[in-house]
């Protein structure tokens, strides 16, 4: 009788943590894309690195399942996470697909459309750059843009590795 009292309560544990983990990832999602007209004054934190090019800051938002975050300035201002970071190209298509259909998820019920760019990094063309946009009103001024994302597959030649990549922009 035990068992068959455990079995449903584990099922019902299993598909709440699975809704959790979902939510949790749309929150973290929405509060930067939220704070994006904020200049992301609220989900900066320390200053990490500054350069002629680019200023960098810690955030305290962590994305659930990224690997690593942060926010730039570097020819716009943006929130950045890696999701995975491998040598194993053939590890790359799940966590891609994977970080795809989570963002779709998140964002087109508020009014997001998808969209697909070339990857020109040579051995990556099966990975296209993922670009969810709001439609833009005509005569908006560049400051009233709203935030997009992007999802990028990228290679290091330094490292050896493929990362996948999502930035949150604040225009």
């Amino acid at each position: 009788m035990k068992r068959l009292f455990l079995l449903p309560a584990a099922i019902c544990l299993l598909h709440t943590s699975a809704r959790a983990q979902s939510s949790d990832f749309c929150e973290a999602v929405t509060a930067v894309m939220n704070d994006a007209p904020n200049e992301f004054r609220n989900i900066r934190g320390r200053m990490v690195e500054s350069n002629m090019n680019s200023n960098m800051w810690a955030s305290p938002v962590k994305v659930p399942g990224s690997i690593g975050h942060r926010v730039v300035q570097a020819m716009g201002l943006f929130y950045e996470a890696a999701f995975l970071q491998t040598t194993n190209k053939d590890d790359v298509r799940p966590a891609y697909d994977k970080l795809k259909q989570q963002l779709a998820e998140c964002l087109e019920p508020l009014g997001y459309k998808v969209s697909y760019q070339e990857n020109f990094t040579a051995g990556l063309g099966d990975y296209k750059k993922v670009v969810l946009m709001k439609d833009l009103k005509p005569g908006l001024k560049s400051e009233e843009l709203p935030p997009h994302a992007t999802i990028e597959v990228t290679y290091s030649k330094d490292v050896g590795k493929f990362t996948v990549v999502m930035f949150l922009f604040q225009h």
